[in-house]
């Protein structure tokens, strides 16, 4: 048996080898020996996204704990990462009221306040991160690496070159987290056309994909491809990455079995060593 793993953002302080032996002690942790005569592969495009993302010149905007660059001259970047601050933001149960009192507080801001979707970016940040300082901070490095992988060519490209050789191995399980979703999701649907691929299960957690900003970008078609026999995706209903969205017909697509039990113990829901323990019937090998 052939089990591919798809990591999600910020690891790219660990190497491919580093996040195998995680990714694995988490899961032998409740069901020991789980892969035992079983081919472990991980797809590791942390350096090269991180590299793509930070790599250009930016005008960092303080945002908290967690600088993040943003290019301020990015039209489409500033208004993804806005939407999905804002879907967050809403979501979690805020809005204009602290948006702009998230203004009001924003005396210390140092960087040039001379547009509405830069002012409207702190704000929503701001305001965020006051309800929840870490996970704010961590959806908005999801979302600006997500921007990165969907908005930039090259980014996506060299991304893709690194994982698509790993699909097109065609193994049997595939297990994804974070935007390794999305990335897996892009490259699935790409592969359609492959005459006798298939996916006997293909596993999400902790992602994006509900979120509106990624659908649009993604487009259509929204829909489990055929090849892939079962999709099973897990979230934590406090993940603000996934805003505690499964990915249903009404979210994202039909065919998917979701399972919104997981009780991440991480700090901020999102964190995959919280979610590989759980203990649901897609993780079954």
């Amino acid at each position: 048996m052939n089990v591919l793993m798809i990591h999600g953002i910020g690891q790219e302080k660990f190497t491919q080898e580093e996040l195998i032996n995680t990714w694995v002690s988490s899961l032998h942790g409740v069901a020991p020996g789980l892969f035992k005569g079983v081919t472990v592969k991980m797809a590791y495009y942390g350096t090269t996204l991180a590299d793509w993302t930070t790599g250009q010149a930016k005008l960092a905007v303080g945002m908290g704990g967690d600088d993040t660059a943003i290019d301020v001259a990015d039209t489409e970047e500033m208004k993804f990462l806005s939407s999905a601050l804002e879907e967050a933001l809403v979501q979690s149960g805020g809005g204009e009221a602290e948006i702009d009192a998230a203004f009001e507080e924003a005396d210390d801001i140092t960087v040039p306040m001379d547009t509405f979707l830069l002012r409207r970016l702190v704000g929503l940040f701001r305001a965020l991160e006051k309800i929840s300082p870490a996970k704010g901070s961590i959806l908005l490095r999801v979302v600006k690496q997500g921007h990165t992988y969907l908005y930039a060519p090259g980014a996506q490209a060299a991304v893709d070159a690194i994982v698509r050789p790993y699909l097109q191995e065609r193994p049997q399980i595939i297990i994804t987290h974070s935007l390794g979703t999305v990335i897996a999701f892009r490259l699935l649907r790409e592969m359609a056309e492959v005459r006798g691929a298939e996916i006997p299960l293909f596993i999400t957690m902790g992602s994006p994909l509900g979120l509106d900003a990624f659908k649009k970008r993604l487009g259509p078609p929204r829909r489990k491809p055929a090849f892939v026999k079962r999709w099973a995706n897990f979230y934590d209903p406090s993940d603000l990455v996934t805003l505690g969205k499964d990915l249903d017909e009404d979210t994202f697509a039909p065919e998917i079995e979701n399972d919104g039990t997981v009780d991440n113990q991480t700090s901020n829901a999102h964190g995959i060593i919280g979610y590989l323990p759980h203990k649901g019937d897609g993780l079954s090998l």
